[in-house]
This record gives structure tokens, C-alpha cells and sequence, in this order.
């Protein structure tokens, strides 16, 4: 088959890459059992339901606190969200060595004033969408942050740590403010349907992203997949494969990495852009057909 290759970097690099009201928390919840990033406790297993502002855990010990709006997970483990949570978020603060899944069962949220999910610290953090099930989420159009310095959160899924999105369910991510889903290291989804939109960057990953075998639909963004740091030269990477879907729409670059972008056979990107379809000043390769970016109307 013939394959468009653009070799700007050794081809050994690319295999590389490849391997508004304070919730109140209904009656056998946990408002205070333990401190962000505590780890002495082993993970735990909860289902956390929620009604408006309201919450309820199936654990009284599950460990999780409020911030104002915020529902706080400080403990590592597996937490199923369900229900609707109305101008909160939830944010996970949990030890560099625990992980976190949060599984989405036909789960609902938004905030008027900052992202519905913030992953501000963990080892390696997961998001699973629960088989059958439909989950929304909407971040505000203005983001109100607790000092002039700080500028995160700023997408409407925004993780500190590594990200996978996963499972057979769907998700729609509809960005406001800034990036729909950013991960300052790694960003994976796998398997799920994902719709997402956003004014900047739809999809950002700093480190990579990686998108296997999953359908996702983008649109209304500058760039619509981005993976820019220069820090690594195994890092800066974009990968679609396992016969991804991936359909766009974007006023500038569909796909921009610092390092390489690869499309696998099997896959297919299509859509519309403003600017390049492949922006890479190292590697570039997409099989035949893989890619079919067409400019948008002027």
C-alpha cells in the first residue's frame, strides 16, 4: 500500500512512540474524614449520588470533603458518580502514588465558575463510561481561579496527572471557556464515543494523545488535537489507531504535535480545517486514506 511518509526525525523515534451555593451533603455523607492527597488509608470503592447540589455516598468513610462548590475525593480508589450535579465539581486530590477511576453512570454536571471534573493531583487517573450509559458535561464561560497566579483549571475535563478515558459508553464534553478535554501529560481514550467542542484546543494533550479504537466527534475549536511540549524527544506525539473514527471540525491545525503524528491503517480522520490537517515539524505518517482533512469555507 502506498503511505505518505514525511521523515524529519530517525524513523527508530516513531516506533518509540507507539509502544454559586455551597452543596450540601445529605445525611451519611463525609464532609471531613480526611485531608487532600491523604494515602494512609487503602483505596476504597464508592458510588456517589447526586441530586442538584446534593450528594450522597454509599461509604460514610469514603473520604470526601467540600470546597466551597466542590466535592473533594482525597483517597485513591474506584468512585461511581451518577445523577446530576448542578454548578459544582469534582475534584480529585489524592497522593502522586494513588490512582483514581471514576466510572460515569449516565452522570451529569456543570459549573458557572470553573471546570465540572479538575484532576489536581494523582499518580494516574481514569475515567470510565459505564456501558449503555450517556454522560454531559459543560464547564462555565468564564472561570473564576483563587489567585491572579493561578491558571488551572482552564478545559472543561482538565487532569494535572495522566488521563485515560475509556469504557462503552459516551461522553459530550461541551467546552466554554478555554480547552474542552486538557491533560498536562498524557491523554488516552480508548474504546468510547466521545463528542466534544471548545473555543481553543478541543482535544490537548501536552505530552501525547493517543486515541485507539474509539469514535470521536470534535468541533468549534482552533486546533482540534494538540500535543506541544518540547521537553521530550519521545514525547509531543499524536497516535490514531485500532480503526479509530475521528470527525472534526476546526478554525485552525486538526492535528499539531511538536514530534510526531501517526495515523494508522484502519483508521480515519475526516472533517474540516482552517489550517494544516498534519502540523508537525517532526515525523509525520498517515496510511493511505487515513486522513481527509478538506479547508474550510473562508
Amino acid at each position: 500500500m502506498k503511505k505518505i511518509i514525511f521523515v524529519l526525525l530517525a524513523s527508530a523515534l516513531i516506533f518509540s512512540l507507539l509502544a454559586c451555593s455551597k452543596p450540601a451533603v445529605s445525611p451519611g455523607d463525609t464532609s471531613a474524614n480526611s485531608t487532600p492527597g491523604n494515602s494512609d488509608l487503602p483505596p476504597t470503592t464508592v458510588t456517589l449520588t447526586f441530586n442538584g447540589t446534593q450528594m450522597t455516598a454509599s461509604d460514610p468513610n469514603a473520604g470526601i470533603t467540600v470546597d466551597g462548590t466542590a466535592f473533594v475525593i482525597t483517597r485513591g480508589g474506584t468512585y461511581t458518580l451518577q445523577g446530576d450535579l448542578s454548578n459544582g465539581q469534582i475534584r480529585v486530590s489524592v497522593g502522586k502514588e494513588a490512582d483514581v477511576e471514576l466510572i460515569f453512570n449516565n452522570f451529569t454536571a456543570s459549573s458557572i465558575t470553573s471546570a465540572p471534573i479538575y484532576i489536581e493531583s494523582a499518580n494516574k487517573a481514569v475515567i470510565y463510561l459505564a456501558a449503555g450509559t450517556v454522560n454531559s458535561l459543560t464547564d462555565a464561560t468564564q472561570y473564576q481561579f483563587p489567585s491572579p497566579t493561578v491558571d488551572k483549571p482552564n478545559a472543561c475535563i482538565y487532569s494535572a496527572d495522566d488521563l485515560t478515558i475509556k469504557g462503552s459508553g459516551t461522553l459530550n464534553v461541551n467546552g466554554s471557556f478555554n480547552n474542552g478535554i486538557g491533560c498536562k501529560n498524557d491523554l488516552r481514550i480508548k474504546e468510547c464515543t466521545l463528542n466534544v467542542s471548545a473555543p481553543n484546543n478541543i482535544l490537548k494533550g501536552n505530552d501525547s494523545v493517543e486515541i485507539e479504537s474509539a469514535t470521536v466527534n470534535l468541533t468549534g475549536g482552533e486546533d482540534a488535537i494538540k500535543a506541544d511540549t518540547t521537553d521530550r524527544v519521545d514525547k509531543g506525539y499524536i497516535l490514531i489507531a485500532g480503526g479509530s473514527t475521528v470527525t472534526l471540525q476546526c478554525s485552525d491545525d486538526a492535528l499539531q504535535a511538536t514530534v510526531a503524528i501517526t495515523v494508522e491503517g484502519g483508521s480515519t480522520v475526516t472533517g474540516t480545517c482552517g489550517g494544516d490537517p498534519m502540523n508537525c515539524p517532526g515525523t509525520i505518517y498517515a496510511d493511505e486514506n487515513t486522513v481527509q482533512i478538506s479547508p474550510s469555507a473562508q
